[in-house]
């Protein structure tokens, strides 16, 4: 449950009232909390510590000393840290993400503001809509053709 923010090395209100929420745990980031958990859990009540063993909170410090390098290391072109969230949104809707939890994970209020800068990433295909009217519907036959009279 998210309730609050470190800002310059102290714990604060969050921005907006939606960004209180419960964010899920991926399941195939739980190993990798659990190790970084058993390096620094002890240590600090905060999973991601800095050299000196305090929360990170100095995105200026985690980009210079972290993100950096580690875009150096993985033969990567500079990109703003903030662009993961960018990335993380669009490769859900890529792969058929449902776009409430989406905006949940990412403290949209609502799917509106997902949907307004994301929507361009949901996939779409050529496939034949709405073909379950079909089964519905009694013209199943194409060659038919509804006749509509004029009243009056």
């Amino acid at each position: 449950m998210i309730k609050s923010v470190v800002r310059s090395g102290k714990d604060g209100k969050l921005k907006t009232e939606s960004s209180y929420r419960e964010i899920e745990i991926l399941d195939s980031l739980l190993p990798y909390l659990k190790n970084q958990y058993q390096l620094t859990g002890s240590q600090n009540s905060y999973v991601f510590l800095n050299e000196n063993h305090e929360p990170l909170y100095d995105i200026k410090r985690i980009r210079d000393n972290q993100w950096k390098k580690t875009l150096i290391k993985c033969k990567l072109d500079y990109r703003p840290i903030y662009h993961t969230r960018h990335t993380f949104a669009t490769v859900m809707l890529e792969n058929g993400e449902d776009i409430l939890w989406i905006s949940n994970m990412l403290g949209h209020k609502d799917s509106t503001m997902t949907l307004s800068r994301y929507a361009k990433y949901i996939k779409r295909d050529d496939k034949k809509r709405a073909t379950f009217l079909e089964k519905t519907v009694a013209l199943k036959d194409t060659e038919t053709t509804p006749i509509i009279e004029k009243v009056g």
